[in-house]
């Protein structure tokens, strides 16, 4: 099996003075990563490397990087450009892929077949089948995934972290769930219509007794805190050799806790993220492995 290598972005003034806090974050979360990897801290001016980090083809091995320009977090083209060239700086064999999108929409199933991708703006006109196509296409080839399932943004999803769920639960959608994943494209899994959809789909398949407590814990309620991550356990980075968790200082930290452990035998790695989620995410967004 090849060697995983997790990568993040390494601390550095101009990091520290737009996020307040990584420094001290990196410098614990560095140890408990190396204690099972090896770490790659790359110089770059972002934080969230999940995003914009090359894609990698299942197959190949080769590396392939998207265009990573995104509407939604008001980046202006100046710094999406010094992202861009930074990464190309990091990962000069990297082969350009033509498609406009965030990497953290892409969740690849364990079984290499698909890949989940949510439709957002960033990807293509939703009236432009054509353009769709052509997307389906260079995702295929940069992934080496035989489909793309598409799912559309979920409304009050501000930031884009409806993929941790499709991670968590993504061999259950697809494995002769036609009719839930219709369900779940033309509606929303934030909604109570939603959630009670999954939560009963779940229950069914005895997937785990407490996923309730689970899938309500998505976001924030409060609109002025729209940005935070705080709460969002489902934000946890899974190796092949461990689990971290992010942890908030709330009440159900060791909820998130238990709710992982009935689904595997690696550690678990409980992770400080009480500050660091301010800023609109976790260790899986976080990091790239």
């Amino acid at each position: 099996m090849p060697k995983e290598i997790i990568y993040v972005a390494k601390p550095t003034w101009y990091i520290e003075d737009i996020y307040p806090g990584y420094t001290k974050f990196y410098e614990k979360f560095s140890v408990q990563l190396k204690e099972f990897h090896e770490v790659r801290a790359l110089e770059l001016p972002d934080i969230w490397v999940r995003d914009f980090l090359p894609m990698q083809n299942i197959k190949t091995g080769q590396l392939y990087q998207h265009f990573f320009n995104p509407r939604y977090a008001n980046y202006t083209p100046k710094f999406t450009e010094q992202i861009r060239k930074a990464v190309f700086y990091s990962f000069p064999k990297a082969k350009l892929c033509n498609v406009r999108i965030d990497g953290g929409n892409i969740v690849l199933t364990p079984d290499g077949k698909y890949a989940f991708c949510l439709e957002k703006s960033t990807i293509f006109k939703k009236s432009d089948l054509a353009q769709k196509k052509h997307v389906e296409q260079e995702l295929k080839n940069a992934l080496g995934v035989e489909e793309i399932l598409w799912l559309p943004k979920q409304p009050n999803d501000n930031i884009g972290h409806i993929d941790g769920y499709i991670q968590f639960l993504g061999n259950f959608l697809i494995e002769g769930t036609v009719e839930l994943y219709n369900d779940l494209t033309s509606g929303s899994l934030l909604d109570s219509g939603g959630i009670n959809k999954l939560y009963e789909y779940v229950k069914d398949k005895n997937i785990v007794d407490c996923l309730q407590e689970w899938i309500y814990l998505f976001c924030s309620d409060n609109d002025k805190d729209w940005l935070s991550a705080k709460g969002l356990y489902i934000n946890f980075l899974e190796t092949s050799k461990a689990v971290f968790v992010p942890q908030f200082n709330l009440p159900l930290d060791e909820n998130a806790i238990k709710t992982l452990k009935l689904h595997t035998a690696k550690p678990i790695i409980k992770v400080d993220c009480s500050e660091i989620a301010k800023y609109g995410g976790a260790v899986h967004c976080l990091t790239k492995n």
